[in-house]
């Protein structure tokens, strides 16, 4: 076997969700790229479609892919899916815990994006991150979180897909570097 045969494919590290649910800022602060103070989140651009750099992950170089959240991107990731769901090896998908209007349509995303993943990166682990769960935030009846794992745990469970869950919040540093496997 040749060299070029035994190289490892490079680790893609893929974070979708909704847009304004903090992915872009999750990625910034575990980079270091921003420091965040406390209660004062900072102010942000919103991603137009896809930002890539790279990162050290697991002490190898990552590949990271920050999809804006749009609608307009959505539809353009989804109708191409061969070019940005290939060799996926980490799957985030960021869910805004206080969004209780924009809950349905984050889960129609994820299983759009879901099943594109199983067909091109069936290895793919997939982990959500339910966001913003910053210090003055208080749950209330409508319990975002459960109501997401409801519609979308059946279809992971009946394909036996293991997934992981973070609760996180930029308040909370360590959240963000435990759901990154940096602590």
């Amino acid at each position: 076997m040749d060299n070029a045969e035994n190289e490892e494919q490079p680790i893609k590290l893929v974070i979708m969700g909704m847009e304004n649910a903090g992915k872009t800022t999750i990625m910034d602060v575990l980079t270091g790229k921003i420091n965040v103070t406390p209660n004062k989140p900072p102010s942000m651009n919103p991603t137009k479609g896809v930002e890539r750099s790279t990162i050290l992950f697991f002490e190898k170089e990552t590949k990271v892919w920050d999809f804006g959240g749009q609608e307009s991107f959505r539809n353009k990731y989804l109708s191409n899916p061969k070019k940005y769901f290939y060799t996926i090896s980490f799957f985030y998908y960021v869910v805004d815990i206080q969004d209780y209007y924009r809950l349905i349509q984050s889960v129609m995303y994820f299983k759009a994006v879901f099943n594109l993943i199983r067909k091109y990166s069936p290895e793919a682990k997939i982990i959500f991150l339910f966001h913003k769960l910053d210090p003055d935030y208080v749950p209330d009846e409508r319990n975002l979180k459960g109501k997401f794992l409801e519609k979308v745990e059946p279809d992971l469970k009946l394909e036996n897909i293991p997934y992981t869950i973070y609760d996180t919040t930029i308040f909370d540093i360590k959240s963000i570097k435990t759901a990154f496997g940096q602590e």
